[in-house]
């Protein structure tokens, strides 16, 4: 009778004397079982001193296939240094595994966390038994959490918008972990269910934020004001701009930058370049040309990163309003290369010009003034240009705010203004200039 009242209450994940037993790994009926074999793996990893952050890391490669329930070489719950094949850059993370558990189902979600995203994906089983602590069903669903998310740490809850899977980190959720002196629980929520994350992962997530996250010296940069013709058409648009945006390639993929200065500085998103250490960033030109680049500021706060292109032939800068925001209604040009289709163009309008809140946390503070366009900023658009009718830089196109409920037209740019402010850029110096011949982003009308 006992040999088949056991697999019964097995199935039906009912509690037995055999659930409360832990697994002893060190029996030959558990040894070779799939739950002590990832067991020995992970046993076996160790950390070493890390020389340039001075943190206790594992070391892996940063294309590991870590969205899988089943792959033992996941190092969760601690500090892991990527290095990227591609370029040699290097990032830390921290890998989390968390459950909820049905009445006869598992809901897994493996998160990874480093100083600038969180990427998410899940797996729902089905006929599990916490007895055996397996499922026999196998995966019925799986994918990446949908968009936004929400994150609530300390009592303090943050919306992040994202894709694929991948979210921004806010700049404030960060220095809040940073700085934390007791766990009081973190949690995400997502696709209607609430995962909570372990307290071991806040702690490492704690000490990689106070080692890692670098203080950068504003640069000093001069602009210039241009000459500007009134209106022009979209052709001619297009034809003036494209030469001066670029393709960002980096370890994190790819998106889109362009020249604020005849000096070689460009400016593209943060979370396209990331805040790893990198070697060198590529940049590609409209015509083929092959640039290399280096960082040389990061702001944390509104998601915008300033590059050194190397070299003394790299093309002109774009001319960029600095003088007056723009308004509701006006017509604007997006230009990327969303999902790599370089020298991309889409056109819209300004649909509001609002300060961030709530629902931009993951790109802006608050307070930060940000256009809202109904011009598509998809994946690759990050960090391209949003022009006015006159073909000047308005804001730096940096996310849009779509959602599994199917918002469309959600799409936000960083103002080039508040840019210009953080950076302390002074204004171009027009005293020898008619001010009728001044128009009103400060440029010179021809």
């Amino acid at each position: 009778m006992r040999r088949f009242l056991l697999p019964l209450l097995a199935a039906l994940a009912l509690p037995t004397t055999v659930n409360a037993a832990k697994i002893n790994c060190n029996s030959p009926v558990w040894k070779n079982k799939p739950q002590c074999k990832n067991e020995s793996v992970r046993k076996k990893v160790k950390t070493i001193l890390d020389e340039e952050t001075g943190l206790m890391v594992i070391e892996m490669e940063a294309d590991i296939p870590w969205r899988s329930t089943s792959n033992p070489k996941i190092p969760y719950k601690n500090i892991v240094k990527l290095t990227s094949s591609f370029d040699g850059s290097s990032e830390y993370v921290v890998f989390d595994r968390d459950y909820i558990r049905g009445a006869f189902s598992r809901f897994t979600v493996l998160t990874k966390w480093s100083s600038d995203y969180l990427s998410a994906t899940y797996f729902l089983e089905n006929d599990c038994s916490y007895v055996f602590n397996t499922c026999f069903g196998g995966i019925s669903d799986s994918g990446e959490l949908d968009s936004p998310i929400e994150l609530k740490f300390n009592n303090r809850n943050y919306t992040l918008y994202g894709e694929d899977g991948q979210f921004s980190l806010p700049n404030d959720f960060i220095e809040q972990v940073k700085n934390t002196r007791s766990y009081t629980g973190l949690s995400v929520r997502g696709n209607n269910r609430i995962i909570p994350i372990g307290e071991v992962t806040v702690e490492k997530l704690s000490e990689l934020y106070k080692k890692v996250l670098k203080k950068w010296t504003i640069p000093e940069i001069n602009f210039k004001a241009k000459n500007i013709k009134l209106k022009p058409s979209i052709k001619e648009i297009a034809g003036n701009t494209l030469p001066k945006v670029v393709t960002v390639r980096s370890s994190r993929g790819q998106g889109t930058g362009f020249f604020i200065n005849d000096e070689g500085l460009l400016i593209t998103n943060r979370h396209v370049i990331g805040a790893g250490k990198k070697i060198d960033i590529q940049i590609e030109t409209a015509t083929g040309s092959e640039l290399t680049a280096k960082t040389i500021y990061v702001s944390r706060k509104d998601d915008f990163a300033i590059l050194k292109v190397q070299g003394e032939i790299f093309p002109e800068a774009l001319p960029i309003c600095y003088a007056t925001y723009p308004t509701a209604g006006e017509e604007v040009i997006a230009i990327g290369s969303p999902r790599g289709l370089t020298n991309t163009i889409t056109r819209g309008i300004v649909s509001a010009f609002r300060r961030s809140g709530n629902y931009s946390e993951g790109f802006a503070t608050t307070g930060t003034s940000l256009i809202q366009t109904d011009a598509a900023i998809n994946p690759g658009n990050s960090g391209g240009p949003l022009l006015n009718e006159n073909g000047e830089v308005i804001g730096i196109n940096t996310f849009g705010a779509t959602s599994s409920g199917g918002s469309q037209g959600l799409n936000f740019a960083v103002s080039m203004i508040d840019v210009l402010q953080q950076l302390n850029v002074r204004k171009p110096d027009l005293k020898n200039i008619n001010e009728s011949s001044i128009n009103e982003c400060g440029n010179i009308k021809l």
